[in-house]
C-alpha cells in the first residue's frame, strides 16, 4: 500500500498564459462530496515551480515531465498538504511554505527570497495561521496566485452534487470573486476585519488576473473585482 495520497481524477496540464500552467483536479472530502481543486506550474527554462500541489495521473506526470524539471514545491496555504509529500518523494525539490520552516522548507516572507525569478512573495501577516500568495510579473498584465484567500468559482465544475451544493450554501457562487468564507473564519476567529491591513496591502499591489487552488482563472479584472469583494466582505472604501 502505498504511503502517499493516491491520484484523484484531473484535466490536463493547459497553459493559461505563457509558461504558466493549470492541471484543474479534484479533491474528496467524504463520501459524495467533492471538490474541484488546481495545481499552478510555472515554468522557467526547464525549471518547473509546482504551487497547491495536486498528485497526477502517471500519464499526468508523464506530460508534466515534459515540460521540465521539478525543482520547487511550494505550499502557499495552511490547508493544502495533501499531495506534498508525494512530490518531495518524487523529485527532491526545494520546497517553500507559508507557515515556519523546517529544515527542509524555505519561508515565503514579504520581501524575502521567491521559488520563481519573475514572482513577488505576499504574505498575510494579520492571518492566525500561515498563508501567502505570489504576483508574477508577466507582459499580458501582472497574474496574482493564491491558495484559499481569494478566490474565482464562476461554476462548480469538477464538484460532485453535493460539492456544488456547498459552494452555492458557502456564498461561493454569490459574486465574480470571492474571500474564501471558510479561510475567513479560520484565519481571523470570526473577526474577517482583522484582515483588512492585509487586503489593503495587497490591493497597492498592480494585477489583473487571478488563479487560485480553486475555481476558474479570472482574467483582466482581478484587481477591481477583488476591491469591491473586500468592500462587501470587509467593510473596506
Amino acid at each position: 500500500m502505498s504511503a502517499f495520497a493516491e491520484s484523484l481524477p484531473h484535466g490536463d496540464l493547459d497553459e493559461i498564459f505563457p509558461d504558466v500552467f493549470l492541471v484543474r483536479g479534484t479533491f474528496r472530502a467524504a463520501p459524495g462530496l467533492s471538490f474541484g481543486r488546481n495545481m499552478i506550474v510555472l515554468r522557467e527554462g526547464d525549471a518547473l515551480t509546482l504551487v497547491n500541489s495536486v498528485r497526477l495521473s502517471p500519464e499526468g506526470e508523464r506530460a508534466l515531465d515534459r515540460l521540465g524539471t521539478v525543482r520547487h514545491l511550494v505550499r502557499l496555504g495552511f490547508f493544502h498538504t495533501r499531495d506534498d509529500p508525494y512530490y518531495r518523494s518524487r523529485y527532491s525539490p526545494t520546497c517553500w511554505t507559508s507557515l515556519p520552516p523546517d529544515a527542509a522548507t524555505e519561508r515565503l516572507a514579504d520581501g524575502g527570497a521567491s521559488p520563481h525569478p519573475r514572482a513577488r512573495v505576499f504574505s498575510f501577516q494579520n492571518a492566525q495561521k500561515g498563508e501567502a500568495a505570489l504576483l508574477l510579473t508577466q507582459p499580458a498584465g501582472d497574474l496574482l496566485i493564491t491558495c484559499d484567500s481569494v478566490q474565482h468559482w464562476p461554476d462548480t465544475t469538477r464538484c460532485s452534487l453535493g460539492g456544488a451544493l456547498a459552494c452555492r450554501v458557502m456564498g461561493f457562487l454569490r459574486r465574480p470573486l470571492t474571500l474564501g468564507p471558510i479561510w475567513l473564519k479560520e484565519m481571523t476567529g470570526g473577526r474577517p476585519q482583522a484582515l483588512r491591513p492585509d487586503f489593503e496591502r495587497l490591493l497597492s499591489h498592480d494585477f489583473a488576473h487571478l488563479v487560485s487552488a480553486h475555481g476558474e482563472v479570472l482574467r483582466d479584472t482581478a484587481r477591481a473585482d477583488l476591491r469591491r469583494s473586500c468592500t462587501s466582505t470587509l467593510g473596506m472604501e
